[in-house]
């Protein structure tokens, strides 16, 4: 009888071990988790720093929200809102006819901006 389990016995373990040794060893876990796909790039003319398809409403925005926009800064975004007082922007156009901005800012804009 013990000559019959000898070899029931080693061949249960040889069939439980199988599968965790047939697995082979597991890869290395990255050290960072790779970034999870997020906003598309932004475009590199612009240097915009709102997500592309949010534009920023000239005639609503706050004073902080147009400092994020590109080659806008604290006097910008006051002068803008001073001009906006005034009268509401109606489009581009309108904006740009008034020179709030200079024009190299007004171009750096125009794609990140709505009304």
């Amino acid at each position: 009888m013990f000559t019959r389990r000898v070899p029931v016995t080693s061949m249960t373990l040889a069939l439980l071990s199988a599968p965790a040794l047939a697995q082979g060893p597991q890869p290395a876990q990255p050290a960072k988790p790779a970034p999870a796909a997020s906003a598309p790039a932004k475009p590199a003319t612009t240097g915009a720093t709102t997500p592309q398809g949010a534009k920023t409403n000239l005639n609503t925005a706050t004073a902080a929200e147009l400092d994020k926009l590109p080659q806008i800064g604290p006097a910008r975004s006051k002068a803008i809102i001073e001009a906006r007082t005034k009268a509401k922007f109606r489009d581009w156009n309108d904006f740009v006819a008034r020179k709030v901005v200079p024009a190299e800012a007004a171009a750096a804009i125009k794609d990140v901006v709505a009304f």
